[in-house]
């Protein structure tokens, strides 16, 4: 269970708290402005307030950690006043709004995770010393749990949340998580076929090694010695868009629970 106390610890970033102020900054204008009797919202202006407050309280439930929560009404806040802006005081407004948002952005970009975790950061070297092993070296720990990632990646900055409350969990002799910038260790990412395209779904990736052996990976990757076809093509970026990214998830596919009780 999260306490408060964490909870503080990783949310109150300069990150978190100026966006939020920023992306909350029109809506606080316009609800003061309702004080007046003589104000009040147009129909439009109700439906669009709802749909704000739908799609919040969707991802409220939808949201695997609070981090991915906190980003995500962030963008929305700031997506809708942008559009608000734009629909009332035209566009010169809305461009200086833009500007701000990534002014903002690049000033205070979003944090990695802040919290209590047991993750290693890893070299191109420590996977093929302490999780690949050697001839000469067996790996450090008969089992890891390596993340692949970039810094670049909204989904990896909300995502490690989630590794590191597994980390916490199920770290034990035998099993170890760690983590490797495929941006700085290109090599890595083009031997286990991880795509660095912003574009592109491959991220994050977990990898589960059992004595320096890749077992399992999360999400699945489709190898065929045939050319891809465009219904395989739409496969693989389904499961690939698919995977949910939850707790819950890793420890089913990589079967933690019986991993973590084996002798």
């Amino acid at each position: 269970m999260t306490t408060l106390s964490e909870l503080r610890q990783r949310l109150l970033h300069r990150y978190y708290v100026l966006h939020l102020m920023y992306g909350c900054g029109y809506l606080y204008v316009t609800f003061k402005r309702l004080r007046d009797p003589n104000v009040e919202f147009t129909d439009a202006e109700r439906n669009a307030h709802l749909a704000l407050f739908g799609f919040s309280v969707w991802k409220a439930f939808m949201a695997n950690t609070a981090e991915e929560l906190a980003s995500v009404l962030i963008l929305y806040t700031k997506f809708f006043s942008f559009c608000m802006i734009y629909w009332k005081h035209g566009m010169g407004y809305s461009v200086l709004y833009l500007i701000g948002w990534f002014t903002l952005s690049t000033l205070f970009p979003q944090p990695w995770y802040q919290g209590p975790t047991k993750i290693v950061e890893l070299s191109q070297e420590d996977l093929h010393t302490k999780v690949k092993g050697s001839k000469n070296k067996k790996p450090s720990s008969k089992y890891w749990v390596v993340m692949l990632y970039a810094n670049w990646s909204l989904a990896c900055l909300n995502f490690e949340a989630v590794l590191a409350k597994l980390s916490l969990k199920y770290s034990a002799d035998h099993i170890k998580f760690g983590k490797l910038d495929i941006d700085v260790y290109g090599d890595v990412a083009e031997e286990y076929g991880i795509s660095r395209d912003p574009a592109s779904f491959d991220l994050p990736a977990l990898l589960l090694f059992r004595d320096g052996a890749l077992i399992r990976r999360l999400p699945e990757l489709t190898v065929s010695d045939e050319s891809p076809s465009a219904a395989r093509t739409a496969k693989d970026t389904i499961t690939r868009i698919g995977w949910s990214k939850k707790a819950a998830t890793v420890v089913q596919a990589f079967h933690l629970d019986k991993i973590l009780v084996e002798k």
